[in-house]
């Protein structure tokens, strides 16, 4: 379908009120300003204006309005709306810069062994296709994801969500163009309104809901922030000339305070703010209502917006926005947190938005040929999709992987960082959103006696010296393990904002079923906490009476970074240790020793992952962890004599 019509008649009565719709307004491109100077300086320093990440739903609210003018404009002018046209001015818009940008990162980042190059890979062809917010939300409730802040091309979430609601809001608002000119011949702006407000509530309130039951997915779907966007499409719908002295300082009081919300919300609104849920709502409603009182151009508000700084950095926003991050990153990676390396990259990615503007921004948008060839326009987005595939794809595949664990001897760090247990592949370390779980039994499964593993992904850390020590000795292995839940009887969460519902559910699930198993041996296995120590005591009462003995294992040590980021920075095993007494960690169980139940003992091996009191990443040639936190399985190994001995102990 490549163009929509409507009748005559239904469409002249919107041609008053949106005619401003498309026209140039200084003040949004100042606004544009605003937005990505708020967001690159939360990234270059976040302490400095902590709310920046806001700047990201402005745009938000600025797309919806002006794509939405667009496609009122057209349909005023010409009574219809070509669909393949607006997408074509899409791709003209976005794809040229962002695929530079995409192609850049991939090669810079390929010079820089301290970055996982194939984890990057996988982000790239995500971005370059435009899905990474949802790989980014199914990323962001994995406890085992990547460190965001070692991803160059994260930002490319907030594009991904753009272009998902390019594609979906025109086919809808043709529909509904359609269905109001049905319903209402030649008065088109009230259904349209109501359908709007209808769409925009439905998505706040399943964003709000999102945030807190959610989080990840609330901040990066479409669909909860769909309303930021639908908000600037009702500004264009109503907007009007302010008309009257009276009306006119009205409108510019009330613009200077949207101005001042705005700004109180790049202050004020920080990481630990549910987000986007309510919080949402004062930078959104601000931007929305200060586009729309702005319209005449005599506003306060728009004076103040219309600057030529704040305009300069708006018509740069774009390249702005999709250089600043990987450069950060990058000067992050070779350098460390060094405010002139920070300076250096944000002056650098300036320069290189204004270049990227000026020579393929413009030169692609107003191209003769592009412009009046659809085929050519649609090749071109192809192809620019094809090519930034491919450098992920190339990146995934062929990055840099090796990483030297000995003098002259090399390991693939994809190696590394996959050496986990089994059990996370049988699904007997049951993720975050699931409750459900198999048999997950192991070893020896018909066993006259049994052995269970539980806790959180901790406790997985000792799967492997476990399992080979039941083997040996003709023990039934049962593992009750699930991520992020920690051993200890308190609500717990997800996040700083959302519940863990389903840790709840799981532990009393599983808490019954030991009560019936009544094992022979529980080993129970946490990370480090900060929950209540009665939360501790309540979980090793219950599992304590539940089995013959009780098993508490000492939480091993913290490393600062990932043996193998150590390892790709340094390209020295040697430069990768650690004093123990410098780390965190080795904090579960809290309670003391002596006040476990009488029939519980703790078992440390500390003085084996770190002996003589310093961790290496690697030992004896075997990298110790897969993260900073989890052991890799051969290393874990070793540790099996010390389970043997407990096996043997309770035998009888």
């Amino acid at each position: 379908m490549a163009h929509v019509e409507a009748s005559r008649s239904s469409t002249v009565s919107i041609r008053d009120r949106s005619r401003h719709g498309v026209d140039f307004r200084a003040d949004i491109e100042g606004l544009r300003g605003v937005s990505v100077a708020a967001v690159v300086a939360y990234h270059a320093v976040p302490s400095l204006l902590p709310g920046g990440f806001v700047g990201v739903d402005v745009f938000f609210v600025i797309s919806g309005f002006l794509i939405t003018g667009i496609l009122l404009s057209e349909l005023n002018a010409s009574g219809r709306i070509d669909l393949i046209a607006f997408w074509g001015r899409r791709i003209r818009r976005i794809l040229p810069a962002a695929t530079l940008v995409l192609c850049a990162t991939c090669i810079l980042i390929s010079l820089l062994p301290s970055i996982d190059t194939r984890a990057v890979g996988k982000s790239v062809i995500a971005a370059a296709l435009f899905y990474l917010n949802f790989r980014q939300a199914g990323e962001a409730v994995n406890y085992l994801a990547d460190d965001d802040a070692d991803n160059p091309v994260l930002h490319y979430w907030s594009l991904a969500v753009e272009e998902q609601f390019y594609l979906l809001w025109p086919l809808l608002l043709v529909g509904l163009f359609l269905l109001a000119a049905r319903l209402r011949q030649g008065r088109l702006v009230p259904p349209l309104a109501a359908f709007i407000i209808v769409l925009l509530a439905a998505s706040f309130s399943y964003g709000a809901w999102l945030t807190f039951t959610d989080a990840p997915y609330a901040f990066f779907s479409t669909f909860s922030r769909a309303w930021q966007f639908l908000a600037g499409a009702l500004a264009a719908l109503l907007i009007v000339d302010m008309r009257g002295g009276e009306s006119e300082t009205l409108a510019s009081a009330a613009s200077l305070a949207c101005v001042m919300v705005l700004a109180a919300s790049f202050m004020l609104i920080d990481t630990t703010t549910p987000y986007p849920g309510f919080a949402a709502l004062a930078p959104t409603a601000a931007a929305a209502l200060l586009i729309y009182l702005n319209s005449g151009g005599r506003t306060l508000g728009a004076l103040a917006m219309a600057v030529p700084p704040l305009r300069y950095l708006g018509r740069i926003s774009f390249s702005l926005y999709l250089w600043h991050w990987p450069l950060l990153v990058i000067g992050k990676a070779k350098s460390g947190d060094s405010p002139t390396v920070t300076l250096a990259a944000v002056l650098l990615s300036v320069a290189l938005a204004a270049v990227t503007y000026a020579w393929v921004e413009q030169p692609v948008r107003t191209s003769p040929r592009l412009v009046g060839s659809k085929r050519h326009v649609l090749a071109l987005g192809l192809g620019l999709v094809l090519i930034g595939s491919g450098f992920g794809l190339v990146l995934r595949k062929f990055g840099p992987d090796s990483v030297a664990i000995g003098p002259g001897v090399y390991a693939s760090a994809q190696a590394i960082t996959s050496d986990r247990p089994i059990i996370y592949e049988d699904d007997c370390l049951v993720r975050i959103k699931a409750v459900a779980y198999g048999t997950c039994a192991y070893a020896a499964v018909d066993g006259d006696r049994t052995v269970v593993l539980f806790g959180d992904s901790h406790a997985a850390n000792w799967y492997p010296p476990l399992y080979k020590a039941s083997a040996e000795e003709g023990w039934r292995l049962v593992v009750r393990v699930k991520a992020s839940c920690v051993p200890a009887d308190v609500v717990q969460y997800r996040d700083a904002k959302t519940v863990y519902r389903e840790c709840e559910q799981w532990q009393k699930t599983v808490l019954s079923e030991l009560q019936d198993m009544k094992p022979d041996v529980i080993v129970v296995a946490g990370i480090t906490h900060e929950h209540p120590l009665e939360s501790e005591k309540r979980m090793f009462e219950t599992l304590a009476a539940a089995s013959g003995a009780l098993i508490v294992m000492r939480d091993t040590p913290h490393l600062p970074e990932a043996p193998v980021k150590c390892l790709r920075r340094t390209g020295n095993p040697s430069a990768c240790v650690w004093s123990v007494d410098q780390l965190r960690g080795r904090g579960y169980p809290k309670l003391a020793e002596a006040e476990l139940p009488r029939n519980a003992r703790v078992l440390d091996v500390n003085d084996r992952v770190c002996p003589d009191g310093v961790c290496h990443a690697v030992t004896n040639g075997i990298v110790t962890m897969t993260d900073n936190h989890h052991l890799t399985a051969t290393f874990s190994t070793s540790f099996a004599d010390a389970f043997a001995e407990i096996l043997k102990a309770y035998r009888n």
